[in-house]
């Protein structure tokens, strides 16, 4: 086999800086924004004269692997761009900070007042990201619409997320693009790889953590409407989880036209909301351009703690001492 090689290349000002990296740092996660670190050796003070970045400045990143697991086995994915919010200095080294959401942008912080009068969340979603500069990833099949919906004293990020999760979705921005997908879906889908117990290149052992607290066997959800004088009422029951007696009662209202909606529905929402972490598990293993958060893999050989994880975070760090990834995961839910 020839020799197995990875490199990360990064651009400054449409500049390749590549030579100039000691460390490299991606993180990846579902629900909220991407950013990578970089260390750059600057031993000839090429950093500190008229180079030196500024806040706001683009970087953008790729990794490429070559041989990686065979001879052929050549690689890469494209990380998207990068605005550098942090920088630190020193004699011989500088360390950039960068998110995949604009720092300038109003998007996270601002804190703003809007009422939305018959409107779908794809609308929604579409406004805020323009908003941003921002390009919108609607992966739904299901587009629920509000005849009113307020936003009161909230960033648009924050406002977004709530109404995303109060339907059972994700909303994450990378690479310049706000991302909003059906999580249930995405636990459906098969996994991009098994990492076996003895097989597997894992550094050390994975750790793994159930959680019992908060955890329910269903989620009956009651809304009384003063318009129509009527209870509206959801209920949904977990599949497989006989030994747990516990339920999720809640009384909500929606900001929707209450004949349409489908209140079991979202009683699956909310439910799957709280159990989702009842089992999760943290690894850490040979780098590769195959693990994302929010794609599924396999875990094989650790007994109870055998079956399909959601990445639901993972840094892949690149050094002279090579290419590792850290995973963050939660054990995938079935039925719901």
């Amino acid at each position: 086999m020839m020799s197995r090689r990875c490199k990360v290349k990064v651009s400054f000002r449409e500049n390749d800086i590549s030579e100039y990296i000691e460390s490299f740092t991606y993180s990846d996660n579902t629900d909220f924004t991407d950013d990578i670190s970089v260390v750059l050796s600057d031993k000839d003070r090429f950093w500190s004269n008229k180079f030196f970045p500024e806040t706001g400045d683009i970087l953008t990143a790729e990794i490429q692997v070559c041989n990686w697991n065979k001879t052929g086995d050549n690689r890469s994915i494209k990380l998207g761009s990068f605005e550098i919010d942090n920088i630190n200095y020193s004699i011989t080294k500088l360390t950039l900070n960068a998110v995949a959401v604009p720092i300038f942008s109003s998007i996270r912080d601002e804190k703003n007042y809007k009422t939305w009068e018959n409107i779908k969340l794809s609308v929604i979603a579409k406004d805020i990201a323009k908003k941003a500069d921002l390009s919108l990833i609607y992966e739904s099949d299901d587009d629920p619409e509000y005849d009113k919906s307020e936003q009161s004293n909230e960033a648009d990020l924050f406002f977004l997320e709530k109404l995303c999760k109060g339907e059972g979705m994700s909303i994450k921005i990378s690479g310049k693009q706000l991302v909003i997908f059906d999580e249930a879906k995405y636990d459906t889908l098969p996994p991009v790889i098994t990492l076996e117990s003895g097989k597997s290149y894992f550094y050390g052992y994975p750790t793994f953590k159930r959680n019992a607290k908060n955890i329910y066997s269903g989620c009956e959800i009651k809304y009384f409407d003063s318009k129509t004088d009527k209870t509206y009422t959801g209920i949904f029951n977990a599949p497989n989880m006989k030994n747990v007696k516990k339920i999720l009662k809640l009384q909500e209202k929606f900001n929707s036209k209450t004949d349409t909606i489908d209140y079991n529905k979202k009683a699956k929402a909310r439910l799957r909301e709280q159990n989702k972490k009842e089992c999760t598990a943290s690894v850490k293993l040979k780098g590769d351009v195959i693990y994302f958060a929010g794609t599924n893999v396999e875990l094989k050989g650790f007994y109870k703690f055998d079956g399909k994880y959601n990445i639901q975070s993972c840094n892949h760090s690149i050094s002279r001492s090579g290419y590792i990834v850290s995973l963050n995961l939660r054990k995938c839910l079935e039925g719901y």
